[in-house]
């Protein structure tokens, strides 16, 4: 079956990459996999538009004020760049949790537009969409993933299957998140251009006005849209991204919490550290105490 042709070639990926915990990039342009071998500590990322499908076990994700969990042979459609605190379910050495995911390239993307067009729902709704994949689907996306083993074969084929891949999860019942930023006046554009704007300046206090003015919107229906769309406020969207990048430092570095917290945003280190510990159930202490003892 395609399927579990896919997952054999990924682990053969896997092995002769020596991937072990982590994701690695292949040949083919914005094709990566990922493995996870063990528990270990939530994943925190901003994540990008992308389709990804879960190959082996099973990830629980949380965005926002919203949970999707995904297994194997599931289907994963971002349509929005998000932030996230993702963890695998119950990982072991002998059954890791594999999957692939596929960075969007939208003028790809776009020409499918007058094709679909009787089928395009451009209304708000959420940028994170997971479930079956259709076997057409996997199949398209075994076909994309075997093209790294043969550079003329990829050279030759690698945009025409990319296009079917891409047709294959815009024809999916789970194709929401993409068909709201297939039209480039849809407001899930009109949000996207806001939340880029978060992203470069989310160190900065940022006015929900001005925001609702780089969308091109009203208030009110900016935060009703950014609301549907991202399960977040823009505010707290932009906490999810200083609390996240905190996270990101505390890991790797030694910095006292009260750097950590003023290099991210935050004037009051304890507004930090509540935050934080709302967010992730654990002070910021317990990472600085961990990495100074």
């Amino acid at each position: 079956m395609p399927f579990d042709d896919l997952l054999a070639d990924a682990k053969a990926f896997i092995a002769e990459n020596a991937l072990g915990n982590g994701i690695g990039l292949c040949e083919v342009p914005h094709l990566a996999i990922t493995q996870s071998t063990a528990s270990r500590t939530k994943t925190c990322s901003v994540v990008d538009p992308m389709i990804g499908l879960v190959l082996q076990g099973g990830k629980v994700v949380n965005f926002g004020s919203h949970q999707i969990a995904c297994a194997a042979g599931d289907i994963v459609v971002l349509g929005q760049a998000l932030p996230m605190v993702s963890g695998t379910i119950n990982p072991t050495k002998d059954q890791p949790y594999v999957a692939i995911y596929l960075g969007l390239e939208m003028p790809i993307l776009r020409n499918f537009y007058s094709e679909l067009a009787d089928q395009v729902n451009v209304a708000p709704a959420s940028a994170l969409d997971a479930g079956a994949a259709d076997a057409e689907f996997i199949d398209a996306f075994a076909r994309l993933f075997r093209l790294r083993r043969d550079s003329v074969a990829l050279k030759a084929l690698g945009n025409a299957t990319l296009q079917e891949v891409y047709f294959w999860a815009l024809r999916s019942q789970f194709s929401q998140p993409l068909h709201q930023i297939i039209h480039a006046d849809s407001k899930a554009n009109q949000i996207a251009r806001a939340i880029s704007y978060i992203r470069k300046k989310y160190r900065e206090p940022i006015k929900a006005d001005d925001l609702a003015s780089i969308a091109g919107m009203s208030a009110s229906v900016f935060y009703e849209s950014f609301k549907k769309i991202t399960s977040n406020s823009p505010l707290q969207y932009q906490k999810d991204l200083r609390l996240l990048e905190a996270h990101r430092m505390l890991q790797l570095s030694d910095s006292p919490v009260s750097r950590v917290a003023h290099s991210v945003g935050y004037e009051s280190a304890a507004q930090f550290s509540r935050e934080f510990s709302r967010k992730f159930g654990a002070p910021p202490t317990r990472f600085f105490d961990a990495l100074t003892t």
